[in-house]
Formats: C-alpha cells, sequence, structure tokens
C-alpha cells in the first residue's frame, strides 16, 4: 500500500522576519559566549521551539522530522541554526530555515523558505539505476562520463505539482567542449524529466600576471613541491593532456623543481594559481575569520608528498586539450584551469579567477545556492563580487578600474581594456544592469552568468556610489570593506539554497543590520543599492520606473485629514505600495477597477505567493479605520474547503506579523470580476505605530482563483 505523506511547497521565495520569543530571558543577560557544545544545543532547542511555534500558524510539517544542519555561534555572540525539512526522512528541495537568536536568547530574524503542506507520495516506483538510466538516455555524453553517475531522493516543487523526483548527477569532466555535470530531476513514480541544470560551477580571471611572487612550497631531499603546507594547498599539472576518447581532463602530476624557481613555461600557470590561492585563502582568513574553504582548513583531496598526514586542497591547471578549453572551474573539491584558446582566453589562472573558483567552494558550504535561475546568478555573483575583492586585497587594497572588471587580463587578449564583465557598468558588454532587463529564457541554466551582473551592479553602487543607468537613482557609496562585510554576512548566516534577489536585499539588509545598525548609513546604502536595480524599493521614497530616459516618479502626498495611505486607488502606479513575489501583481489599466482604473490583484497561478505592502504611520488623531473593496473569482468548485487564500495583516516596520486581520479564500468567490464588497476593520490598537499594512497570497497546486484590492482607505 502506497504511503502518502505531506510535504512543504513554496510559493514564491521570500524572507519572512517573525517576532516569536519561546522562552523568556533576564534582560542583557547573554546566553551565548564562546559558542560550547552547551551553548549550541540551547540555541537549536530555543530555535526549534520557535519552528514548532511557526508549525502552529503556518501548515510546514512536523518539525521534529527537521534535519539540524548547522548550529553556530558567529564573532557577535549570535547564534544561528541552520535546518533541511524533511518528510518521512526524504529531504524538500530547498526546504530550509535559518532561526537567528541574539546573544541573550531571544529572536532576531528567521530566515523562511519552509514549503506549506500539500500530499505526496513518497514511496519511488523506480529505483534509483532506473533513474539514472532514463537521464544517460537524454544525455548525448553517456558513453563519456568520467564519474559514476549518482541518485538521491528528494521531494521537488513543479511547475504542475509535487513530486517525488531523484537527483540524478551525470558528470563529463575531461577538459573538452562538453565538460558539464548535468544534474536531471526524474519523477520517481512516472520517469518523466522534470528539471534539469549544470551543476559546473565555472569561473573567468585575470593573466600571467603577477610579475615575480613569493610563493611556499615544500622539499624532499633535493625536490621541491608546489605545497602550501601551512595554507594546505597545492598545485598540480594535469599536463594538458585531455582526452575525450578516454574521458580524462588530463593526466595529474606534481609540479616539482630543483632549485625552488618556477620559471619554466609550464611553471608559471602553475606558479599564479598557487599564488591566487595563497592569496584567497588569506583573504577569507584575513578579513572574515574563515580558515579556508570550509571553514576548517579544508577540504583536502591530495596527501602532500612532504608530508603524508596533511590533505592538500588542490588546484590543478593545463586542464584539458592544450589550446582548447575556455573555462575554469570548482567541481569535486577542485578548482581547474584551462590553458583558454590565445584568442578567446589566455590560462585562466589569475587571482580574480582563483578567489571566484573558490568562493565557489565557500558557497557549497555555507549557503549551497542552487545553480540555476536567480539563485544561481546570486552564486555566481557572489564569486564575481568577493573575488574581486581577493583581487583588490592581492593589490593591497587600492581599488583601481580593473576592480570591478571580471576576465580583464586573460580575456580577448588581443583587445586592450575589455573584460568578459564589468561591474560597474554591465551595459558596456551587453549585459543586464536593471531588473527589467534580465534573462528570461532557459540557456545558461536561467541566466546565471548573464543575470548575475545584475547583483555585480548593485554590490558596485552600494561600495563605491554612482547612479543607475535605467532607474536614474544614485547611491552614495560606503566603500569595499563594509560592503564585503556585509555580503560575507549575508551569504554565510541568512543566504539558503533557494535565495533569489528578493530574498538577497532582505539577506543583506540583516546582514547590514547586525553588523552595524538597522538606522545606519550602511543599512540605507544597501537598500538604495538594491532598489537602484530595481530590487525593492528605496528608503523613504517610491521605486522609480524603469525607462530609457530614467525619470523617478515622486511620492504621492495623502490629502490632510483624509487617507493615510498614499495612491490607496492604486492609480497609474504602484508606489509607494512595496510589490513582491511571484503571486502579486498590479495594473493600470485593468479591465475590472472598482474605481479609476488601477489596482492590484493577487493569485492567477498554481503555486505561487506574493505580497504587497504599504509602510504608514497612524497619529494619535486617527479613528484607526482601515477599508478597502475586494473582489474574489475562482475556478475552485468546492464550497467546503479554502485551498487559495489572501491574508490581510498589520506587521511591524521589519516585516514581523502583529495581527492577521481576515483571511479571504476561493469560499467568497463571486460570479463577476466587477462585483465587489468592502471591508472594514478598526486599527485603533496602533495609533501612535508606524506599521505595515499588507496584503499576502498563497495558491495551491491546481486550479486557480483571482483576488482584486482597489480603493483603500486609513483613516
Amino acid at each position: 500500500m502506497k504511503k502518502f505523506l505531506s510535504i512543504l511547497a513554496v510559493f514564491g521565495i521570500a524572507i519572512f522576519v517573525f517576532g516569536l520569543v519561546t522562552k523568556k530571558t533576564n534582560a542583557n543577560r547573554p546566553v551565548f559566549n564562546g559558542g560550547s557544545q552547551d551553548e549550541l544545543e540551547t540555541a537549536k532547542q530555543i530555535s526549534l521551539d520557535i519552528l514548532r511555534g511557526r508549525a502552529a500558524q503556518r501548515a510546514i510539517g512536523n518539525v521534529d522530522e527537521f534535519q539540524v544542519q548547522k548550529v553556530e555561534i558567529d564573532d557577535l555572540k549570535m547564534a544561528h541554526t541552520r535546518v533541511r525539512q524533511t518528510v518521512g526522512g526524504v529531504p524538500v528541495w530547498e526546504g530550509e530555515a535559518i532561526v537567528h537568536l541574539n546573544q541573550d536568547g531571544t529572536l532576531s530574524t528567521v530566515t523562511d523558505e519552509l514549503k506549506e503542506m500539500v500530499a505526496v507520495n513518497t514511496e519511488p516506483n523506480l529505483s534509483a539505476k532506473e533513474a539514472v538510466a532514463l537521464a544517460l538516455d537524454g544525455y548525448r555524453g553517456r558513453a563519456k562520463l568520467t564519474e559514476e553517475p549518482t541518485a538521491d531522493l528528494w521531494v521537488y516543487r513543479a511547475p504542475d505539482r509535487d513530486r517525488l523526483v531523484f537527483r540524478v548527477v551525470t558528470p563529463r569532466v575531461d577538459g573538452s567542449r562538453g565538460t558539464s555535470v548535468p544534474v536531471t530531476f526524474i519523477d520517481a513514480q512516472t520517469g518523466e524529466s522534470v528539471m534539469n541544470y549544470d551543476n559546473l560551477q565555472t569561473g573567468s580571471g585575470s593573466s600571467l600576471y603577477s610579475g615575480t611572487v613569493t610563493i611556499n612550497t615544500s622539499s624532499v631531499g633535493a625536490t621541491y613541491y608546489m605545497e602550501d603546507l601551512t595554507r594546505k594547498q597545492g598545485t598540480f599539472n594535469m599536463n594538458s593532456t585531455g582526452n575525450e576518447s578516454t574521458g580524462t581532463g588530463g593526466t595529474q602530476s606534481r609540479y616539482t623543481d630543483t632549485d625552488d624557481v618556477w620559471n619554466t613555461t609550464i611553471q608559471r600557470a602553475g606558479v599564479d594559481a598557487h599564488y591566487g590561492a595563497a592569496k584567497t585563502y588569506d583573504y577569507y582568513l584575513n578579513v572574515h575569520g574563515r580558515n579556508g574553504i570550509d571553514g576548517s582548513g579544508g577540504p583536502g583531496t591530495t596527501t602532500a608528498a612532504a608530508n603524508s598526514a596533511i590533505s592538500l586542497v588542490a588546484s590543478r591547471v593545463h586542464f584539458g586539450t592544450s589550446g582548447r578549453y575556455n573555462n575554469a572551474f570548482w567541481y569535486n573539491n577542485m578548482m581547474s584551469y584551462g590553458d583558454g584558446d590565445g584568442t578567446n582566453f589566455t590560462p585562466l589562472t589569475t587571482i580574480d579567477v582563483c578567489g571566484h573558483e573558490m568562493t565557489h567552494g565557500v558557497t557549497e558550504r555555507t549557503a549551497n545556492l542552487t545553480y540555476s535561475n536567480e539563485s544561481g546568478a546570486l552564486n555566481e555573483a557572489t564569486s564575481d563580487i568577493l573575488g574581486s575583492m581577493v583581487e583588490l586585497y592581492a593589490d593591497g587594497g587600492t581599488v583601481s578600474a580593473d576592480t570591478w572588471k571580471i576576465g580583464e587580463d586573460c580575456y580577448t587578449p588581443g583587445t586592450a581594456g575589455d573584460a568578459l564583465r564589468s561591474m560597474s557598468n554591465p551595459n558596456s558588454v551587453g549585459d543586464p544592469d536593471h531588473y527589467s532587463l534580465r534573462y528570461t529564457g532557459t540557456a545558461d541554466n536561467g541566466g546565471v552568468h548573464t543575470n548575475s551582473s545584475i547583483v555585480n551592479h548593485a554590490f558596485y553602487l552600494m561600495a563605491a556610489g554612482g547612479t543607475n543607468r535605467v532607474s536614474g537613482v544614485t547611491v552614495t557609496g560606503i566603500g569595499t570593506s563594509a560592503m564585503e562585510k556585509i555580503w560575507y554576512k549575508a551569504l554565510t548566516t541568512y543566504f539558503t539554497s533557494g535565495t533569489n534577489f528578493s530574498a538577497a536585499r532582505t539577506a543583506t539588509l540583516n546582514a547590514a543590520s547586525v553588523l552595524y545598525g538597522a538606522s545606519s548609513a550602511q543599512y540605507n546604502t544597501v537598500a538604495t543599492g538594491w532598489c537602484a536595480v530595481g530590487v525593492g524599493t528605496c528608503p523613504g521614497t517610491p521605486t522609480p520606473t524603469p525607462t530609457a530616459t530614467p525619470t523617478v516618479t515622486p511620492t504621492p502626498t495623502p490629502t490632510p485629514g483624509g487617507n493615510l495611505l498614499a495612491n490607496g486607488g492604486f492609480e497609474s502606479v504602484i508606489t509607494p505600495w512595496v510589490m513582491s513575489g511571484t503571486g502579486a501583481f498590479y495594473t493600470a489599466n485593468g479591465s475590472a477597477p472598482h474605481g479609476g482604473t488601477g489596482y492590484a490583484y493577487f493569485g492567477v497561478n498554481n503555486s505561487v505567493s506574493g505580497q504587497t505592502y504599504q509602510q504608514v504611520a497612524i497619529p494619535t488623531t486617527a479613528t484607526g479605520t482601515l477599508t478597502f473593496w475586494l473582489n474574489v473569482t475562482s475556478s475552485e468548485t468546492t464550497t467546503t474547503t479554502q485551498y487559495d487564500k489572501l491574508f490581510v495583516e498589520v506587521r511591524n516596520t521589519s516585516g514581523t506579523l502583529l495581527a492577521t486581520l481576515a483571511t479571504y479564500s476561493n469560499l467568497n468567490k463571486v460570479a463577476a470580476a466587477t462585483t465587489y464588497s468592502q471591508k472594514s476593520f478598526n486599527l485603533a490598537a496602533y495609533k501612535g505605530q508606524t506599521v505595515r499594512i499588507q496584503f499576502r497570497t498563497t495558491m495551491d497546486s491546481s486550479i486557480t482563483t483571482t483576488f482584486r484590492v482597489d480603493d483603500a482607505v486609513l483613516q
């Protein structure tokens, strides 16, 4: 008999901040000090209690089944517990949460990507071997795989419904143009292929390239090895012997020398990679206090020749066939660097390439951002951003125009001054510099390299300052030192595997808040930087509508003594309402308004969520009455079950839920899209406060509902 269990289904990727405290603590009394085992256990238990409290409010499943992946106490004495959602032992793809606790044990925030409950069959009809065979049937490189395929079970939210899937990985890492690590999700009941992406995390960088440098080596007798025993790093020669027919990227050998002067042609690329790895290690240690890629001096893959007790993090140069492999990548805990073809690239063994590739490793060991669509673009951007900061560190901290270029030295060696990507001016190399211009196709894993430029440009504006070409928003930079710390904190503490651009904005704001304060210049700059590239709103101002000739729409001013909500009729623009998620929409000239022409609407599609809110100060002299007009149309036929929902909420300025005023659903549907009813609520309890009035929707996996909201008034 098949067993059906409940799983969580995400309705858009969003970050929610909860104000729940499960344990009374003495004011200012520290609970976390040095990160002892007892403190870690305390943090774990408090965090699970908080999630159990959430489970009473949201259908997120049995918290006792969740896997605790990591508990850590940072240098701010805050505790962070990262959990993976599971049902019956099957992990839920991108179903994660991180509970962040203050030093006194009270709740700071929750990074919540847990998924709402739906039914799914958790017993596969296929075996793992059968799933691998199905994945290989669609992979042209079947005969050229360089490793045994792997398959493991996950619960995955597909566009049509939730599915039990095998995640099948079929690596081909041989230095050919077909080098890739395809990941295919095979439905464990039907055998369908429901999703795929390439998990070969690639990058590009500078040249041969740094002049005469000092590197750490080891020796056995009279033989020197390119091994840094202090940093536990080693550089190895793949000898440009990649062979497609045998499925190898080359024959690995140790770099050796007799006088410890590494100056031959074959050695020079190795020197660059070895030097770049050392500078990357030093950057993470000295700037962020991180000991290597995994935080523990690893991950080592190769035993040192000079000391068999030391396992080295490996860099492999001259990967693939000479003159054919135009790439570098992180895979299987190693960096691999091609020689380039001499026209598009010279050897990709430079400081920012090394920083980029090793940062992929850091990301893998922390947030583990899925390498597709927006989370994949955020993965790539993080490697570009922190790789550029590694280059800046190696240059002694002096910012130049090249700091903001990616691949400027090894890319198209015959063309001076160009770059593969530009953080300061993405448009100059044909990449998007605003969210409205993002690539929405399926190539390049959904544009992971193309759309990374939007995030890169946001970081540049936050650090260096400037004006976005599309929005016209000007950002006052706070410098690279503050921004690199904010970004690293967000990556290691607030990002999860499914973090998208909107959630990254929230994560970096959380990081800025704990590092510098929620009212700091750093916090406001981060908010403005994201706003400039079209993600979220600017502090205290509406989000400008992107145009070819940038103009900024002024904030609508409420009539004195009238509506406290600006633009309560949703006319002409959505601002200053803040809209996010894939289930929230706006039309300025709709077919079914209550008044005027514009209105906000929600739902529409299956398996989405979204929200629209406005932050408003309610004076003590106000009546505290909220009214709005609502229309609900639905294709649902049930008369008993709420499948699709619209929540009317009051939240504080941090996003913490204060009250749910009402919940509407498909059960409230009417016959016509133009038939509205007025709703009224008493908000007198919030007079004298600044709050958010929010409309939020969740949609189930089949049959749609549309909620229309218009003419909102708060007096």
